[in-house]
C-alpha cells in the first residue's frame, strides 16, 4: 500500500509532550511520561545539539545537557514545551555559540554541534 508509512504514522499518535524549564538554579525536565529529571545550572558544563537524518517526520533535533559525567544528564527534544525559552536562557551564558546553534538547525544530517561550553 502506498500510503502505509503514513497510517502507522498516524497511529502512532500524538508523541509524549517533553517540557523543559529553567528554575531556581536547575533545569527541571519532564518527559511527558511521568519522568523528571533535573540538571543543576551550577554541573552544567556543555550542551550539544545532535541532529540526524530523519527529516521533517522524525524528531531529528535534541539538546544533550552534559556535567562532568560522560553520558548526557538531561535530553531535551526540540519539540519540547519551554525549549524556546531555554534557548533564550542559554544565549546569555558565557561559552554559548550562536553559529553553532544556527549550523545545527540547518543540518540534515547525523551531526554533534557544541552549542555551550563553559568557561573554566
Amino acid at each position: 500500500m502506498v500510503f502505509g508509512w503514513l497510517k502507522k504514522w498516524i497511529a502512532r499518535g500524538k508523541p509524549p509532550s517533553w517540557t523543559i524549564a529553567v528554575v531556581d538554579g536547575a533545569i527541571a525536565i519532564n518527559d511527558g511520561q511521568g519522568a523528571e529529571h533535573t540538571v543543576l545550572v551550577s554541573d552544567l558544563r556543555r550542551v550539544v545539539v545532535a541532529t540526524d537524518d530523519s527529516g521533517p517526520w522524525g524528531e531529528d533535533v535534541v539538546f544533550l545537557l552534559y556535567s562532568e559525567a560522560a553520558e548526557p544528564a538531561g535530553i531535551i527534544p526540540l519539540e519540547a514545551n519551554g525549549v524556546q525559552d531555554f534557548v533564550a536562557w542559554l544565549t546569555t551564558l558565557p561559552g554559548y555559540h550562536d553559529r553553532e546553534l544556527a549550523k545545527a538547525m540547518s543540518s540534515t544530517k547525523v551531526a554533534r554541534f557544541v552549542v555551550y561550553e563553559a568557561l573554566a
